[in-house]
């Protein structure tokens, strides 16, 4: 083969390599503190943005996270580059679990006793998330609402995750609030010390 390997890889090494780079999260997460420890503004305001941001990747709306997040911080005075930095909680390993637990206190709130094996949880809801999309984009370029209504009604996961998402998100703001809140002043006090 005239572009291949000159030394063959051995499966134990691309098991090792991948492995390797998958839990190669000491740099990212270095670099997300020199970010958050750099950042201006006041303890109360970083805080702020950090729970918007955490807050808002409990909502099934993918693709909305950065601008709802952001959106949020802005209306509250947070800041919006640590709410940002707060949406990186979801991420690919979190979302199973959290739409998995918005769903699940979905149905308790509109006590839904159908059951759904989680299997067939996340190939629905990515029809769904392309319904969704149709719908927003019927929403702003068309008036057809008889269309709109027949693409609203297909939706049964998303209006149910949204609604168990609602708990979720108060609990991860406030939590992530004081937590962040508090540890943002005590940093800021050490430094302050230190000058």
């Amino acid at each position: 083969m005239p572009f291949g390997r000159r030394n063959k890889t051995y499966n134990f090494l691309f098991i090792k390599n991948s492995l390797k780079l998958l839990f190669s999260f000491k740099r990212s997460k270095k670099y997300i503190l020199v970010n958050l420890k750099r950042m201006k503004g006041s303890s109360h305001e970083i805080a702020l943005g950090l729970a918007c941001g955490i807050a808002i990747s409990f909502t099934p709306f993918l693709g909305l996270h950065t601008l709802l997040a952001i959106t949020l911080a802005w209306m509250l005075r947070g800041s919006m580059a640590a709410a940002l930095i707060g949406t990186l909680f979801g991420n690919p390993w979190t979302f199973p679990f959290i739409w998995y637990l918005t769903y699940e206190i979905g149905k308790l709130f509109i006590l839904e006793s159908s059951a759904l094996s989680p299997q067939y949880l996340l190939p629905s809801l990515k029809q769904e998330m392309i319904v969704l999309f149709i719908l927003v984009k019927n929403i702003f370029l068309t008036t057809d609402y008889d269309l709109i209504r027949d693409n609203f009604n297909t939706l049964n996961f998303i209006p149910t995750m949204a609604l168990g998402s609602f708990p979720l998100v108060l609990i991860s703001w406030f939590l992530s609030y004081f937590i962040f809140e508090s540890i943002i002043n005590s940093y800021k006090k050490k430094i302050f010390k230190k000058k």
